[in-house]
Formats: C-alpha cells, structure tokens, sequence
C-alpha cells in the first residue's frame, strides 16, 4: 500500500478507502503513516462490523473519518451507528436500495404512492432523515436527478416506523462478518 502511495504524483488526497482482505490492523497502520505525512487528509474504513470497529479503535492512532456499510430497512445496524456515534465516526450508508430489491416491497411502495414519491427516493429519505448519508449509485441521467430530490419533502414517523419494522438482518452484499 505505501509503495502504490507513494508511486502517485498527484499531491495530496482528500480521503482515501482501502477495503482488506487479510490484515486490517497492518493496513490501517499503513494509512495512519501515510495520513501522519500528510499525503491523505482523511482515511476511512468500509464494511466493518462492531467487532471490527471495536478492535480498530482500540489500536488506531487516528480515528476512521468515515465507515461506509450497506444499510437499508431490512439492514439498520442499530449497533453499528451506535458505535459510529460513540467514537465519532461518520457512518455512511451504500446499497440504500439493496441492489433494486426494495423497490418492490409492499410496505416501501405503499409510502411511496402515500407520499407521491418514488420507492428509490423513500428508501434515501429513510436513511438521510436519520442523519445518515447514502451514496446512491446509478448510471441513468434520469435516476441520478430524481434520487437528489430527497430534501423537500420528510417521511412522517409512523412511516419511519414502518420502514424500520422491516428490518431483518438481510444483506444483498456480501456479509463481512466473514472476514477477520
């Protein structure tokens, strides 16, 4: 990791993710050294569990800016964001949509029509009315402009409720509880 670093001509980066496989204690190290030379400004981590994120920062020298994980009703992760908050870790949310699967559950498209609003933007509101943001992914011009269009408009709380009641532990990702 630091030789690919340090191979890169282009300044300074504002943030940098790197997702590990075998070693999360040595890579994170790695980054620390590298935010320390001021070649990263910000480093983060990505589909860590609460054991994960425990261990980490009980090591770390430099907290994670940011942890991006899957989460959509069928995946709050109440611990998850618990321990973002705790340690003040930005906990942003990716799959807010679980791969195109929500976008037909009954309950999300009854709060859609409800609130004349597409699934895909009530499944977003859902997370930023939380405080939590999402990075939408689309390649569709057309999908990209209505999935912005979640700040004019607020879910009640019987809906939130709702949405949230959904929740089961179900993943569309892959489950990184799997890895050490």
């Amino acid at each position: 990791l630091l030789q690919f670093i340090s191979g890169l001509t282009c300044g300074s980066y504002r943030f940098f993710i790197v997702v590990v496989f075998s070693n999360r204690a040595q890579s994170w190290a790695s980054l620390e050294e590298l935010h320390g030379q001021g070649k990263l400004r910000a480093i983060g981590v990505s589909n860590y569990t609460p054991a994960h994120m425990k261990a980490l920062m009980q090591s770390c020298k430099v907290p994670p800016a940011v942890l991006q994980v899957e989460f959509h009703p069928r995946l709050c992760q109440p611990e998850l964001r618990s321990l973002c908050k705790e340690f003040g870790v930005c906990f942003q949310a990716y799959s807010s949509l679980g791969k195109g699967e929500l976008l037909t559950d009954p309950v999300i498209l009854e709060v859609a029509k409800n609130s004349k609003r597409t699934p895909a933007q009530v499944l977003l509101r859902w997370a930023v009315q939380q405080g939590v943001p999402v990075l939408p992914k689309s390649s569709n011009p057309e999908r990209i402009l209505r999935n912005a269009e979640v700040f004019d408009f607020a879910l009640s709380d019987p809906d939130m409720d709702r949405l949230s009641a959904l929740d089961c532990g179900q993943r569309f990702c892959w489950d990184p509880s799997e890895v050490a």
